[in-house]
């Protein structure tokens, strides 16, 4: 049995629940000059809502890639990737565009915020996108930013926010549009400490209050112990797989 289908076979922490995610023998390779350099390799998982699942792994691992196949973001050389039990591979441009607008929220590294937007505006600009009215952005978007513990900051701009509340703020975009699948790219890797602290812990309660099913990728030590279900990627393929739950972490030599 090859490594990537027995870690795929790892027991959810929900039985009861369908899978929000699955990745079936997902390929993909990169052009490096004249080299093909193969970034998946036959890769399977499955993964299950009210959860923050943490791929972790050394840079270069194929993390991001995965995670990016499994958003929709980029298409796999072979295999499927299927979100909320619809195949993304499968859809048109416009139709994964409606699809990502609606039911996923994303976290990256660099915040992506405008600089001459304040916070509330920022979380406020992708509902407009959605057709929601005025009085509902406002609404979720002060909701978001009080589950972030912003509020308070609401009125300021980037330039006037800490790295880490430029992070909470992004979280918040990203949660007002209630999404049932929330991706997050390296989120911590440019906090320090504490501010990373707060913001593992925010995915980790939007996963347990909201029921979303959170996908984290990073390298940063300090998220293994705060995630529900670690999957430890190495060379393409998944290594390892268990849940901090259990009391026998599975492991995959």
């Amino acid at each position: 049995m090859n490594t990537a289908a027995h870690a795929a076979m790892a027991p959810p922490l929900k039985p009861d629940l369908a899978p929000s995610l699955e990745a079936v023998r997902l390929c993909k390779t990169f052009l490096s000059g004249v080299v093909q350099v193969q970034v998946l390799q036959d890769l399977s998982v499955t993964l299950y809502p009210g959860e923050l699942s943490l791929i972790s792994g050394p840079s270069g691992c194929g993390k991001s890639t995965l995670l990016s196949l499994m958003s929709g973001l980029q298409s796999p050389d072979s295999g499927q990737a299927l979100a909320l039990g619809q195949d993304l591979g499968r859809m048109g441009q416009r139709a994964l565009e409606k699809f990502r607008l609606r039911y996923t929220g994303f976290v990256f590294q660099g915040f992506n915020l405008f600089p001459a937007l304040t916070a509330l505006e920022q979380v406020q600009l992708p509902l407009g996108y959605m057709g929601l009215d005025s009085r509902e952005t406002l609404r979720r978007a002060k909701v978001a930013l009080d589950e972030v513990g912003l509020s308070h900051r609401s009125h300021m701009r980037p330039a006037q926010l800490s790295g880490g509340e430029k992070q909470r703020v992004a979280i918040a975009r990203a949660m007002a549009k209630e999404p049932q699948l929330l991706f997050a790219d390296e989120p911590t890797s440019a906090l320090d400490a504490e501010s990373g602290q707060r913001v593992i812990d925010i995915l980790h309660r939007a996963a347990r209050t909201h029921g979303t099913t959170v996908l984290c990728v990073s390298h940063d030590p300090r998220l293994v112990r705060h995630a529900d279900r670690v999957l430890g990627m190495e060379d393409g393929a998944i290594r390892s797989d268990w849940r901090q739950t259990s009391p026998l972490k599975e492991q995959v030599p």
